[in-house]
């Protein structure tokens, strides 16, 4: 992994691209993932439709280009300082077929709360808008929780009559209503990958249990492992993880 000085920038070259970023722990933390990463699909044709909800600053954006250069990308991204290194990411290495969405997903269209670590040259693993995952206030006098208002956009106009190769889903805490709201849609979603954040306090609206029957009344065959490894969140939120009961389930879904 080899780091540049551009300018004020710090970046690194990850698959022949060049990948700027804002904090080095989580860019080298999402680079080390991204050779993990579920590969338990093929698109059915050349140009596949891919939809990326949660895409902090490209990581996964730019493998997939790499893995299918003719793929549409559709990435959602709600911290306004990620946000811009994810467009910056993708215009510096001028990518055509991504479109990149300033917003959280959510059952409605508006604006919510976005909780977490929010600073500039902040760490954006773990921010949300479920405060059972994303408010870690008791942080704060080291600057590493806050708040702010984002928009936010229900997910299911973008995939209306479309086919959707893949869809992925880590959106720290929403991915329940994210998938009610997106029910009409499913039948042509083709593979998913939902990572499900759960606390004590949030099983009611956010849990295992409740997106794998999702999934399986909409008609997907499921495998479903633990995703609670020592890169999942910065170190420095062991002992929060611990307080509530926080963990973190990735299930993979697909059509038989």
């Amino acid at each position: 992994m080899q780091l540049f000085e551009t300018t004020g920038n710090i970046m690194l070259k990850f698959r022949g691209y060049k990948l700027f970023y804002q904090n080095r722990d989580a860019a080298e933390s999402m680079v080390r993932q991204i050779d993990d990463f579920p590969s338990f699909f093929t698109p059915q044709h050349d140009r596949p439709f891919i939809v990326d909800c949660g895409a902090n600053i490209g990581v996964s954006v730019l493998e997939w280009k790499r893995r299918w250069p003719g793929c549409e990308i559709l990435c959602f991204e709600p911290n306004p300082h990620t946000f811009n290194i994810l467009q910056k990411n993708i215009d510096a290495n001028d990518i055509p077929g991504v479109r990149c969405v300033n917003a959280a997903l959510a059952d409605h269209n508006g604006h919510t709360t976005l909780y977490g670590d929010l600073a500039k040259q902040g760490d954006a693993r773990g921010n949300s808008i479920d405060p059972a995952w994303g408010d870690r206030s008791e942080l704060a006098a080291s600057n590493q929780s806050g708040e702010v208002q984002v928009v936010c956009k229900r997910l299911s106009p973008y995939l209306k009559g479309r086919v959707v190769s893949f869809l992925k889903l880590d959106i720290e805490g929403a991915e329940q209503q994210v998938l009610t709201e997106i029910a009409a849609e499913l039948e042509t979603v083709e593979a998913i990958y939902v990572e499900i954040h759960e606390t004590r306090d949030s099983l009611a609206r956010n849990s295992v249990d409740a997106i794998e029957q999702q999934l399986k009344l909409a008609g997907f065959t499921m495998e479903a492992e633990s995703r609670f490894d020592q890169h999942a969140l910065p170190p420095h939120l062991d002992d929060w993880q611990k307080r509530v009961g926080a963990s973190q389930t990735q299930v993979m879904a697909w059509r038989s």
